[in-house]
């Protein structure tokens, strides 16, 4: 036991610090453990293929997928439209464009960095233009594609249903008030700096100037999307690996037939994103359910929970503790993996203080969300500096306002669990 405990505490952080990919830390820390308990050699391979052997991650790729296709189709402007003339004739508007364009699209794609680079390839561009400072605009960019991760349909929250064996449909619901509480304090802080911003005071003179109900009209197909997704999973029509589907076929529909947009290139391109970000999430998946099943078999959770029972009675303080512990893990650790990772441990504690997981799994993606945002790893701010053509570090310092909103969130999420219990709880009355 106390090999174990030293190879994860000592070697796992040994290989990333060396600049080894995250999977394949995960891996070699499993191996070296598997060694260490003479568990067979096939231990390890059946639990790497046993990790991609579970249903619900079909509905990752798939949704990636419909997300580039309505980004080549052409439906993302669409979108953006929309806000571009309920917000246009606002000083330092472009901001709140960007943030409510990025909940949108969000309910498509399902992904952080895939949301930062659809709405930011648009939105940067547009803000400098108007004056708006290239580092404000990537800032703004790379925290509304923060929402991709809480607004359903969500990769993380799909992963996360799948290893702490919580209904994934509960946890889509569970997500969508905070992620709109959250989308609101996102652009009311974007708002605020932008009007104490002098270069960004111009209204936006490209707002379109004809009626809302004509934009909503002719964004019609692109609006009923998530309707589509999440009315078919809520309503028990299918299950959410079968809306993703639904949601490709769609994309693709519309594409072709409605906007007319998409070609056999950029539909090349679309499938060729969906294929590396899915199968980049995929093998961290099957190396890190290795990693999991290690620490389980060692009843690593069960000593964590022993651990953490004898420090506090509270479950608040409890759950301050492991959020504190998540934004700085989050500094260096790829989301996901830090999910399949962290939630076979922090489940039974976080049970065993008689908090819902459904609620704990809402708190661990708001604070994932900072982990967006937070260099050294901060994907998002790589996506939103590359599009702004600007240097990362830039980025960094203006992203902080936002950083401390989404903590903020995530406080807001921690004391009142109603906020991600209501809906579904409410939902499930209806069934």
């Amino acid at each position: 036991m106390n090999d174990v405990i030293l190879i994860l505490t000592v070697l796992f952080p040994l290989l990333l610090i060396l600049g080894l990919p995250i999977y394949v830390s995960l891996g070699i820390t499993g191996l070296a453990i598997s060694y260490l308990t003479d568990a067979p050699l096939v231990f390890a391979t059946q639990n790497v293929l046993n990790g991609l052997d579970q249903f619900p991650l079909l509905a990752i790729p798939a949704f990636i997928l419909a997300g580039n296709i309505m980004e080549k189709g052409g439906i993302t402007e669409d979108i953006i439209s929309i806000f571009r003339h309920a917000f246009g004739h606002i000083a330092g508007s472009l901001g709140l464009v960007t943030i409510f364009s990025c909940m949108f699209f969000a309910a498509i794609s399902g992904s952080g960095p895939g949301t930062v680079a659809a709405i930011g390839a648009i939105m940067i561009p547009a803000m400098i233009k108007y004056g708006y400072p290239p580092a404000y605009a990537a800032s703004v960019s790379a925290t509304g594609g923060t929402l991709g991760v809480m607004i359903p349909p969500s990769n993380p929250l799909i992963i996360y249903g799948i290893i702490a064996n919580v209904s994934i449909a509960d946890l889509f619901a569970a997500g969508m008030v905070p992620g709109v509480l959250t989308a609101f304090l996102l652009a009311g802080v974007a708002y605020f700096i932008a009007r104490r911003a002098g270069a960004v005071m111009s209204v936006d003179a490209d707002a379109p100037r004809q009626s809302i109900w004509k934009l909503i009209w002719k964004a019609k197909f692109a609006l009923f999307l998530p309707v589509l997704i999440l009315g078919g999973i809520y309503s028990g029509i299918f299950t959410p690996v079968e809306a993703s589907v639904c949601a490709v076929v769609y994309a693709l529909v519309v594409s072709i037939v409605v906007y007319r947009q998409l070609t056999p290139a950029s539909l090349l391109v679309a499938f060729e994103g969906a294929v590396k970000l899915g199968g980049a999430l995929m093998i961290i998946v099957a190396c890190s359910t290795l990693f999991a099943t290690v620490i389980t078999l060692e009843q690593i959770p069960q000593d964590v929970v022993k651990t953490f029972s004898g420090i506090t009675d509270s479950a608040i303080v409890i759950l301050l503790i492991i959020c504190a512990l998540l934004i700085v893990i989050g500094t260096f650790m790829e989301t996901i993996s830090a999910i399949i990772i962290l939630a076979p441990i922090l489940v039974p504690l976080v049970k065993s203080y008689g908090v819902d997981p459904v609620h704990f799994g809402i708190i661990l993606i708001v604070t994932i969300e900072i982990a967006f945002l937070t260099p050294p790893l901060g994907v998002n701010l790589f996506v939103a500096s590359q599009i702004a053509k600007i240097k990362f570090e830039k980025v960094a310092v203006a992203i902080l306002p936002f950083v401390f909103t989404l903590m903020v969130a995530m406080l807001i999420v921690i004391f009142v669990p109603q906020l991600s219990l209501w809906l579904p709880e409410t939902l499930r009355s209806l069934r």
